[in-house]
């Protein structure tokens, strides 16, 4: 399917950056060349066109029928003169919505000026040219009815300068700082990641309470009976019954575990409490 012009009559493009691109590329295409380029792209020559870092790309037919890829060039964006417009137009937060919605300011390329930079080309020997016919060295008809394909697509959508500068749209938009005290070490974790320290007191939610360390003297006999038999449970019974009883009177605990009526050693043995104590 060819491209069809919006502007059927006098010159094509309306909007300040399409008439600065067309002028520019005019004065690289010579006015033969300009004529016959005008009228290819009116009469919908150019069947598609496809906008990429570096270079516009079409395919042209010729009034014979036949068909040639055409290309120009305008130069990608080096990576310091990348980060010197991003830093200028970074500073226009409403610039990305203005250019998807089909204008480019002037303000921009007005403070783009002091660094020698814009995204149109600043004089025709920043444009080159290729196409596949034989009409050597060009410009051809064909890369002439590029250029007016577009310069009538960036009449409506500047966003192609971008692309041909090699930039992205988004990239526009400035990076968001992370908000003050947003970062910081996991919950429950020292500064030095350890996680060894007591949990935060800022934390919204409270660490659940530890249990209460295991107390000896609330085993029932007659729940660990079912486990081990009476024999044995009676005689574990006593053994942790006169441990107990030597710790509060402070003497020493009547077994190599150490202390026990505080949960701090040995290994206690599981059960539930409220049972009788036996002797």
């Amino acid at each position: 399917m060819s491209i069809q012009l919006r502007s059927r009559r006098g010159p094509i493009g309306t909007a300040w950056q399409a008439v600065a691109l067309r002028e520019a590329a005019e004065r690289l295409l010579g006015p033969g060349r300009a004529s016959r380029g005008r009228t290819d792209a009116r009469a919908g020559r150019v069947q598609w066109l496809e906008v990429e870092p570096g270079a516009a790309r079409a395919a042209v037919e010729d009034p014979d029928g036949g068909l040639h890829q055409a290309r120009l060039d305008l130069p990608a964006h080096r990576d310091g003169d990348r980060e010197v417009f991003l830093q200028v137009a970074r500073a226009h937060p409403e610039l990305p919505a203005r250019l998807a919605a089909g204008t480019y300011p002037e303000q921009i390329e007005a403070e783009l000026a002091p660094s020698m930079l814009s995204l149109l080309p600043r004089d025709a020997a920043e444009l080159s040219h290729d196409c596949d016919c034989l009409d050597w060295p060009g410009p051809c008809r064909h890369v002439s009815a590029l250029v007016y394909v577009l310069v009538e697509a960036v009449d409506e959508h500047p966003v192609h300068l971008l692309t041909l500068r090699g930039i992205r749209l988004e990239e526009l938009v400035a990076p968001v700082a992370p908000a003050a005290g947003a970062a910081g070490p996991p919950r429950g974790e020292d500064a030095h990641g350890s996680g060894d320290g007591p949990p935060d007191a800022s934390d919204e939610t409270e660490a659940a309470p530890e249990p209460a360390p295991y107390d000896p003297r609330h085993t029932d006999p007659a729940r660990l009976a079912e486990v081990v038999g009476e024999e044995v449970a009676a005689i574990i019974a006593a053994f942790y019954h006169a441990g107990t009883a030597e710790a509060s009177s402070g003497g020493p605990a009547g077994h190599p575990g150490g202390e026990l009526a505080d949960g701090s050693g040995g290994e206690p043995v599981d059960g539930t409490g409220g049972g009788p104590e036996r002797d």
